[in-house]
């Protein structure tokens, strides 16, 4: 069984020879975003519909995993919520390996560009890097919640502009309108008081579509999403120092953000691919690579910060 848990939603997927026989959706199992309770709903109501045999196991991949204590605790997680007997092999990773996977690779560069942002990497030799990922609070630069984030900001400073310009016009109401507010001066206690990283990453969905259409206001943030983006594989690849292919994941991969992304990254040099399948599809070929045992699935501290990425930022995860 292959196991995607989202910020917002729960894949699940059962395999038999490597080919999806059966899947299964609910509700978000991360608890970074969710109690531990209501992961847990979701979890067992996935499992439960994917009916698999005793003793098939299970590999899941979820943002949060940073280190080998939370890839034992969504084990533990996974197994009490599917009732799953202790023989029965549970492997946690971060989501960003079946990113990789699911894009056809075992060595490369992993970027989930979704509510999030987070860049790994790993060579043949099993080397990793890691750039981003730190959370809304101290990054996710170029992610959807950024994206919504800077909408507003941006549509604050233009309204102490002059009355008479009329720049970024579009942007400004389809913002309020987001926030369910009159005034541009309304959206700061709205932001404050509904600090929902998913509720304000759907800015990005406007943001992109103002920016297709040429929109002055939406185009400077999408450009500059995607630069921020296309630093983080950089940071890993520069790390890793060696040509490898990218994947690129998430909601931002069919987006405006994501060809312009792609097209930063291919005047590097690098070879890059706009994943177009579930992530949750690459869980046969991760099952089957070495480097999926919990102790070493963890991904390493960001290059330069001497220490885990992520670990003082969530609750903490699976914990």
């Amino acid at each position: 069984m292959g196991l995607d848990i989202g910020g917002s939603h729960t894949r699940g997927v059962l395999f038999r020879g490597g080919e999806p026989v059966r899947e299964a959706r609910s509700g978000s199992a991360n608890v970074q975003n969710v109690s531990a309770s209501e992961a847990t709903r979701s979890l067992r109501s996935v499992l439960s519909e994917l009916a698999a045999p005793p003793g098939t196991p299970v590999l899941a991949g979820a943002g949060g995993v940073d280190t080998p204590h939370d890839a034992a605790a969504l084990a533990d997680l996974i197994r009490s919520a599917g009732h799953l007997d202790a023989s029965t092999p549970v492997r946690a990773v971060h989501d960003t390996r079946l990113i990789l996977a699911a894009g056809g690779h075992t060595a490369g560069i992993a970027l989930i560009a979704g509510t999030g942002s987070v860049a790994w990497g790993v060579d043949a030799s099993g080397r990793e890097a890691r750039a981003g990922g730190w959370g809304y609070l101290l990054g996710d630069e170029g992610s959807g919640y950024w994206i919504g984030r800077e909408a507003v900001r941006r549509v604050l400073r233009l309204s102490q502009q002059l009355p008479t310009a009329r720049e970024g016009e579009a942007l400004t109401r389809a913002v309020l309108e987001h926030a369910g507010v009159a005034e541009p001066t309304d959206l700061i206690g709205a932001f404050h008081d509904r600090p929902d990283r998913t509720h304000w990453a759907g800015l990005a969905r406007a943001v992109c579509e103002f920016a297709s259409s040429g929109d002055a206001a939406a185009s400077e943030l999408v450009a500059a999403a995607a630069e921020h983006l296309a630093e983080l594989v950089l940071t890993v690849a520069r790390a890793l120092d060696e040509p490898l292919p990218v994947v690129v994941g998430g909601g931002l991969t069919g987006s405006v953000v994501g060809a312009e992304l792609a097209a930063l990254l291919r005047q590097r040099g690098l070879t890059v691919s706009l994943l177009d399948r579930e992530p949750v599809l690459g869980a046969p070929l991760l099952a089957r690579s070495p480097r999926t045992d919990p102790a070493r699935e963890a991904p390493g501290p960001a290059p330069g910060t001497g220490g885990p990425a992520s670990s003082s930022r969530k609750n903490h995860a699976y914990a």
